[in-house]
C-alpha cells in the first residue's frame, strides 16, 4: 500500500538491513535537492517488504518512479514478493517504475520479479556487483601485496585517521572541495553540493572521516552505518593524497573502527569490473581482501513496451552513461 513517509519508517524499523538508499538521512539529502518520494508497505500491521522511490517526468516517457534498495524480511516466499512488486505497479499510477535491488541475489526474487512484469532493461546503468569487506575476521591474509606495500608507506607518511564528530560546514567544504578533485580526475561528470550533503552528514547513521596530512585533511570518507553493517556512500580524495597512499590508510583505519562499533560488514557499495578506466576502481576495492558479491539488480517495467527503447536510448546516447 502507499503510505505516508512516518508510516513508512515505522515500518522499516521493524524489518531487516535498511540500506542507505532508503534510510531517512538519503531520502533528506536528495529533499534538498527538489526530490520527491513515494513510499510503500506490504502491509502496514505485519511489514514484510517495504521501499521508497523518487518520482518525476519525463518527456515522451511520462510519470517515473526510481527505486534503489529495499527493506526485506529474510526467506520470503516468491508469492510474497510477487504480490508486493504488483502492489508497486498498482498503485504508483506511474508510466514506467526502475528497480534497482540491493538484496543479495536469490533465484526466488528475480521469478517473483519476472512473474510480477518486471524484466531486465535494454542495458544497465550499474554494475549489480559489489564487495563485501568481512570485519570480524582477519583480512590480512587476502590483502594483495601492492595493497599492503601502500599501506606501509602511507603509515611512514604519518598519517593520521580521525572521526568528525560533529561535522560544520567548513568540514563539508573540504569534502566538496576535494571532490571536484576526484571528479575532474576520474571524468565523473558531477559534484557534491554543500548544502545537501552537509544534511547528509548531520544525518543519523551516517559518519564522515578524514586523514590528516600536517594537519591538513587529504582524504575523506563517507559510511553510513546502521546496526552490524557499514556502507560506502561518498569517497573524496585530492590529488595530494595519491603521492602519500592515502586511501589505503583510510580504509585500513576504517575497517577497524567499525569492528570496534560493532559491525561486521562493509559494503563497497559496488564495484564496475571492465576493460575501461573504472576498472581501476574496482582493482582498488578487490585488494582491500574483500568478497565479490552479487546483488539482483536492476529491473524495470512500463506500461508501453517502447518505452524502455526510448528509456535506454536516452541514458546511453543523449546522456552517455556507463554501459554495465
Amino acid at each position: 500500500m502507499l503510505v505516508n513517509e512516518s508510516v513508512f519508517d515505522q515500518c522499516i524499523a521493524k524489518l531487516g538491513h535498511i540500506p542507505f538508499e532508503q534510510s531517512q538521512g538519503w531520502r533528506k539529502y536528495q529533499e534538498r535537492r527538489g526530490i520527491k518520494h513515494l513510499y510503500f508497505v506490504d502491509n502496514e500491521e505485519q511489514p514484510n517488504m517495504a521501499c521508497c522511490g523518487r518520482v518525476f517526468k519525463k518527456h515522451v516517457i511520462g510519470k517515473i518512479l526510481d527505486i534503489t534498495g529495499e527493506v526485506i524480511k529474510a526467506e520470503l516466499s516468491d508469492k510474497v514478493m510477487r504480490s508486493f512488486y504488483k502492489l508497486l505497479i498498482e498503485e504508483s499510477g506511474c508510466d514506467m517504475i526502475t528497480y534497482n535491488s540491493k538484496a543479495i541475489y536469490e533465484v526466488d526474487m528475480e521469478v517473483a520479479l519476472r512473474r510480477a512484469g518486471f524484466n531486465r532493461p535494454l542495458g544497465s546503468r550499474t554494475c549489480p556487483l559489489t564487495i563485501f569487506v568481512d570485519l570480524v575476521n582477519d583480512n590480512d591474509r587476502k590483502r594483495d601485496r601492492n595493497w599492503k606495500r601502500n599501506a606501509k608507506k602511507a603509515v611512514e607518511s604519518n598519517l593520521v585517521f580521525k572521526w568528525v564528530e560533529k561535522p560544520t560546514k567548513e568540514d563539508t567544504s573540504m569534502v566538496c572541495q576535494m571532490f571536484e578533485e576526484l571528479s575532474e580526475t576520474k571524468h565523473l561528470g558531477y559534484n557534491l553540493e554543500l548544502e545537501s550533503l552537509y544534511q547528509l552528514i548531520t544525518s543519523p547513521n551516517y559518519r564522515l572521516y578524514f586523514v590528516y596530512r600536517e594537519d591538513r585533511p587529504i582524504c575523506a570518507r563517507i559510511v553510513y552505518l546502521y546496526k552490524d553493517m557499514a556502507e560506502d556512500v561518498f569517497a573524496a580524495n585530492s590529488n595530494e593524497s595519491r603521492e602519500y597512499s592515502a586511501t589505503h590508510f583510510m580504509m585500513d583505519s576504517l575497517f577497524k573502527e567499525l569492528a570496534v562499533m560493532g559491525a561486521t560488514h562493509f559494503d563497497f557499495s559496488r564495484i564496475p569490473p571492465s576493460n575501461n578506466e573504472t576498472d581501476s576502481v574496482y582493482a582498488f576495492k578487490k585488494a582491500s581482501g574483500g568478497d565479490e558479491i552479487q546483488y539482483v539488480g536492476e529491473w524495470i517495467w512500463s506500461k508501453k513496451r517502447l518505452t524502455p527503447l526510448f528509456f535506454s536510448i536516452y541514458n546511453f546516447f543523449i546522456r552517455k552513461s556507463h554501459h554495465y
